[in-house]
């Protein structure tokens, strides 16, 4: 009997050491485990931190968008305004070029014209008139009346050949 509670004693005693060995394995296990947690844990801590870096981070982006997004609106209805501004005063400039092309063809209707009245004025005076092939004009009414010559260019050849036959004054 005592050998066969030896050998139940020898039996339990590797059982012991069996559950001991496991024992050590499962507490290794367990720590590593635990070390594993603690690993997340930190892991999760730092995720937090940048998450709540990121948020402060969008939030101040945000309010310089919304800052930047206020300042473009202003500057944008200034562009409209310019553009406004320029549509009108591309219709002035249309219509003073429609006024400066209207006066110019008027223009150049009445120079056209006036340069006709003058050709044909000049072209008279050049002509010799039969009342200057009659007059009688001494150099004496020439000096007196000089535009006489104006009038009649050929009185001064004749002023020159011809002395005052009249009386001063009479044409």
């Amino acid at each position: 009997m005592i050998m066969a509670l030896l050998g139940y004693m020898h039996i339990k005693m590797e059982s012991v050491n069996k559950l001991a060995n496991e024992m050590e394995f499962v507490e290794g296990a367990l720590r590593e485990s635990e070390l594993g947690i603690e690993n997340y844990y930190l892991a999760v801590q730092d995720t937090e931190l940048k998450m709540d870096n990121a948020g402060k981070e969008i939030k101040a982006l945000q309010d310089e968008v919304g800052k930047l997004t206020s300042a473009k609106e202003v500057k944008d209805k200034e562009v409209t305004a310019c553009k406004d501004s320029v549509a009108g005063l591309n219709n002035d400039v249309t219509a003073v070029e429609k006024e400066k092309s209207d006066t110019d063809g008027n223009f150049a209707g009445e120079k056209t014209k006036w340069s006709e009245e003058i050709n044909s004025l000049k072209q008279q005076l050049q002509d010799h008139s039969p009342v200057c092939a009659h007059a009688k004009i001494s150099s004496q009414d020439l000096e007196k009346d000089p535009t006489l010559k104006d009038l009649c260019p050929q009185i001064q050849n004749t002023a020159v050949t011809t002395t005052a036959v009249l009386p001063q004054g009479k044409v």
